[in-house]
């Protein structure tokens, strides 16, 4: 163990002394060193002061330093859970998936994140067409790592991928594909905020599939699908493409997939833009993501209409799978259990019941409400109607235990450690005069400083599972009961770095229903982003990091770094460009007041690299929400200044330089992105010297002198000096043209 520092090693005396020896060196006008002299009775107030702050500060608790944390508005963050894409194998015949299905690894749970429809289909074929050529890499999409452009390397508009089906896809059901996108790039994807939320794409794309035409001729061809989710933002991320068939597709043949025909669909480029061109590490069927989480209890709320007949649907595993139950909430904020009849036919108009019905193929739990006639209905409200859906084998772990009226309560879930924030608690209470029993939501802090004796609140030490209740001077205490009247409504468990597992490692589906009996499961890379809870030290080092961080933009640096961590892009370099505007003339003798101009290039491929419409959009509004509210903001793409160069070079006699050597050498010169790590490039708005390019011609070895050298240039906004420098705007970039190199040797002089 580390050995803590001392910081109470200096007394008053000591401060006091050290305080005197320096006044001749700081101060030498004051001679008075006496007691009676008022500057000497500071310096022992100041000592004193500073003798009892080293005393408090040597003595802080690690309870003192996340109250601090607190003051500073950061509390110690949870564990976070791993996640990993699986896939499915052996399905014979379609089966629906429920959310949150539950998965096993090296004995930890995970949960799918979204329902998923198994097929028994499979991708036989995969073509790209770009430009008219035509590519299969059907090889290459079954092997991970291996990359291949889903429109070929311009992602020009009409380029099209195609994927081939063994069968034909069911109509009207939600299929997914699952996208698996190259991000291995020098600059990385922001990450921040909910994945593809907030981001404008680009380029947008179309889905279609071949099937039976739906006029009077019923002639096949192309028609498009109903795309019910597309978490890929057209094909700029990856993620999943939820869509449904509307018809049914007709097989077909499709060079060079010419050995059968086949059931297709097709992603069209509708709209360029793609600052990246997306290059696909793989097209599945049956993936789906997986998160390390172990659902124990779940609680799914709905707003009642007060109207007879009310029914509400709930796609989930706990739902389908679990033990139901439903409350209804009161004005007062009492939740009251109704009871699960059969049938409501059979129910009085005062009794409080309903059915619950589950669809197989679906997976749904409908719950159904009476029509007054038969049974009670709902009042109206908001969330004032919730099932809770648990497991079977948590049944007994629900009731954690009875109150017995004292202050500090503490109880130990049975199930650890709590994943987040998904906690919720209710106590019974009976109700004055008429005893009924009700249930009250009680709601989790992080501590009891700001509670009253009235709150109705608990605190929960996660790693360990332990809840404790007020002392009704801070936290109100549960009142004694006759029975066991402390109950968990909704419970998750995981999270922690061990939840990275392996590939291949998730491999088991637990409680195996019947028609998932001969299906596989496992995941083809390995888990990532789970880690464990945050220490103390963690959070220290995240506070550093937090106070350097900007969030408000004021200076031009500060416009600069917040473009950057724009969440969803890859922004490469950014020039913020006060009192500009687009348009403005002789810059910066001429100035827009009130007004800042972002200039954005984006991480690209090309020659060129060219923010999209989107992408400038979505700088915008994330520079907007720091802005402050009196300055007048552009985004705007860079001004590219094409630069070509003519020289005639005169080498040394003993050395043939080649003229494509020097044409490299510009070409890395005068690049508006540094291909070693995409950030840097030419400086925005510089002068281009005929000085520098002599500088980087004659620092070739072979190269005697320069003979000859003039530039050219095109673009807008330049301006040509006599000298034959070549100024370009504030905003502007350059890159490489034609250049003209011709190389002569000293001895043909």
């Amino acid at each position: 163990m580390l050995p803590l520092p001392d910081l109470d090693d200096r007394f008053f005396k000591q401060i006091v002394e050290e305080s005197r020896r320096k006044i001749p060196r700081l101060a030498p006008q004051w001679t008075d060193e006496n007691y009676h002299d008022p500057g000497i009775t500071l310096i022992e107030l100041f000592a004193w002061l500073t003798e009892m702050q080293q005393y408090h500060l040597n003595r802080i608790t690690l309870k003192s330093e996340l109250k601090f944390l607190k003051l500073l508005g950061m509390r110690l963050g949870d564990a976070a859970p791993a996640r990993a894409d699986v896939t499915f194998d052996g399905v014979t015949e379609p089966v629906m998936l429920p959310r949150a299905a539950k998965l096993e690894g090296a004995d930890k749970v995970f949960e799918t994140e979204e329902p998923l429809l198994l097929l028994p289909a499979k991708i036989e074929k995969v073509i790209v067409y770009d430009n008219n050529d035509s590519y299969d890499y059907t090889s290459i999409n079954s092997h991970r790592g291996v990359t291949y452009f889903a429109f070929g390397r311009e992602a020009a508009v009409g380029n099209r991928l195609y994927i081939g089906f063994d069968r034909a896809l069911p109509l009207n059901r939600d299929i997914r594909l699952t996208v698996n996108l190259f991000d291995g790039y020098p600059v990385s994807l922001v990450c921040g905020g909910v994945p593809g939320q907030g981001v404008i794409p680009s380029a947008a794309v179309s889905w279609k599939y071949y099937g039976q035409g739906r006029g009077p001729e019923d002639v096949p061809g192309w028609f498009h699908l109903q795309v019910t989710g597309d978490g890929t933002a057209h094909m700029s991320r990856s993620g999943g493409i939820t869509f449904r068939v509307p018809a049914p597709m007709r097989p077909a043949i499709i060079h060079p997939a010419g050995d059968a025909s086949r059931f297709w669909i097709c992603c069209t480029v509708e709209e360029g833009g793609y600052e990246v061109a997306p290059r696909v590490d793989g097209i599945t069927l049956n993936a789906v993501s997986a998160v390390q989480r172990n659902t124990l209890s779940s609680v799914f709320a709905f707003s009642g209409n007060g109207k007879p007949g009310q029914s509400f649907e709930v796609e989930h595993y706990l739902a389908y799978y679990g033990i139901n139950r439903v409350q209804v909430r009161d004005g007062e904020g009492n939740w009251r259990h109704w009871k699960r009849v059969e049938d409501l036919f059979t129910a009085s108009s005062e009794a409080l019941c309903y059915t619950l019905s589950k669809n197989p193929d679906s997976k749904k739990t409908v719950l159904l409400f009476g029509s007054g006639d038969k049974g009670a209905v709902p009042p109206q409200g908001e969330g004032n109607i919730r099932m809770i859906s648990f497991l079977p084998g948590f049944a007994g772990k629900r009731i954690l235990g009875r109150s017995n009226g004292l202050p500090n309560q503490s109880f130990n879930l049975y199930e650890y450690p709590v994943a987040g924030e998904s906690l919720m608690i209710q106590v019974a209470a009976k109700l004055p005069g008429s005893g009924e029993l009700v249930w009250r939501d009680w709601e989790r802090v992080e501590d009891f400083d700001l509670s009253g004796p009235g709150d109705r609140h608990y605190i929960l030490d996660p790693p360990t599972g332990e809840i404790q209740f007020g002392n009704n001077e801070q936290g109100a205490v549960p009142g004694p009961g006759e029975e066991d009247d402390i109950c968990v409504i909704a419970l998750q468990t995981g999270g922690g770095g061990d939840g990275n597992l392996k590939e291949h490692e998730i491999n088991t589906i637990i409680e195996r229903p019947e028609e998932l009996r001969e299906v596989g499961v496992t995941n083809p890379l390995p888990g990532s982003g789970g880690t464990d809870r945050e220490t103390i030290d963690d959070a220290r080092r995240r506070l550093r990091a937090e106070f350097k961080k900007q969030y408000r933009a004021v200076t031009c640096e500060d416009y600069e770094e917040i473009a950057r961590s724009t969440p969803g892009l890859r922004v490469a370099r950014v020039k913020a460009i006060p009192l500009f505007s687009p348009g403005l003339k002789d810059y910066p003798d001429n100035k827009a007041p009130a007004q800042v101009t972002v200039v954005v290039v984006p991480y690209s491929e090309q020659r060129k690299p060219a923010p999209g419409k989107g992408f400038l959009q979505t700088v915008k509004r994330h520079l907007d929400k720091h802005r402050m509210i009196t300055t007048e903001l552009h985004v705007i793409p860079p001004e590219y200044i094409k630069i070509s160069v003519h020289a005639v070079v005169v080498t040394a006699s003993y050395i043939k330089l080649d003229p494509g050597k020097i044409v490299e050498e510009l070409d890395r010169f005068l690049d508006p992105l540094d291909e070693s790590d995409g950030f840097r490039g030419w400086v925005f708005g510089r002068t281009v010297y005929k000085g520098d390019i002599y500088g980087v011609i004659n620092r070739i070895e072979g190269v005697e002198y320069i003979k000859e050298l003039w530039l050219n240039a095109e673009g807008v906004g330049i301006r040509k000096e006599m000298s034959g420098d070549i100024k370009i705007p504030p905003h502007g970039l350059v890159y490489s043209g034609e250049h003209e190199v011709e190389t002569v040797s000293r001895r043909e002089m």
